[in-house]
């Protein structure tokens, strides 16, 4: 299994931003663990990972494939509430979260204090249950006889087991996975990064930042 790591600190050497532009690739792509690099290697890690006095963390980009058979992993019933419609582009994309608490002290994560930064400047905040039930609400109104899947209080009943979404506590000896929901990625990107403004283990305060690149693929 390839080792995989993370960085604490957000200060990144990203590219100028209109040169980032410039050179971003373009076509399918899939997300590696690190910051870009000339020579990156294609078959490198996808999993940032980061540990500190019994803790670890871990995120991993997930495609659609691997995002519902996480879920599937938790419901084997469940269908992913992030799918898109077929023939449709993927709208949401998704980085499984996972803590592993062998301190001897509560661990406390705000996905809220969680930002997506882009070397072209784009920042997103993940999709919590109050933005699904909105954009449902939204598209209910346009069609209140459409689909009952898309009635809101459904929408966020589908997603809520699957995705971090307000303060959550893992206790000491637990362990707990689950995705942090974004929007669609910028167009032309080379690096983007997942900042943790903090995670509280007790009394203290940590602030991860884990950097991924943008790997091209064949397709």
């Amino acid at each position: 299994m390839a080792v995989a790591f993370a960085l604490i600190t957000p200060a990144l050497p990203f590219l100028a931003p209109g040169a980032a532009l410039a050179r971003a690739p373009k076509g399918p792509y899939r997300l590696l663990s690190g910051p870009y690099e000339k020579r990156s290697n294609p078959d490198g890690p996808t999993i940032g990972r980061f540990s500190v006095g019994g803790l670890t963390v871990m995120v991993e980009p997930l495609d659609e494939a691997a995002r519902a058979a996480f879920i599937h992993s938790i419901d084997p019933k469940a269908a992913d509430p992030f799918a898109s419609p077929p023939g449709r582009p993927a709208f949401y994309h998704a980085f499984r979260v996972e803590f592993v608490n062998r301190t001897a002290r509560d661990v406390t994560f705000q996905p809220g204090n969680v930002v997506m930064i882009s070397d072209t400047k784009d920042q997103q905040f993940p999709v919590d249950l109050t933005d699904l039930y909105r954009s449902a609400a939204y598209s209910s109104g346009d069609d209140p006889g459409g689909d009952p899947a898309s009635d809101p209080q459904r929408v966020i009943d589908r997603a809520a087991p699957f995705i971090f979404d307000l303060s959550t506590t893992i206790r000491r000896g637990e362990r707990l996975a689950r995705l942090l929901i974004f929007g669609p990625p910028p167009e032309r990107f080379r690096e983007i990064r997942l900042h943790f403004s903090y995670i509280q283990v007790g009394a203290e305060t940590h602030t991860l930042t884990f950097p991924f690149h943008r790997q091209a693929t064949a397709g």
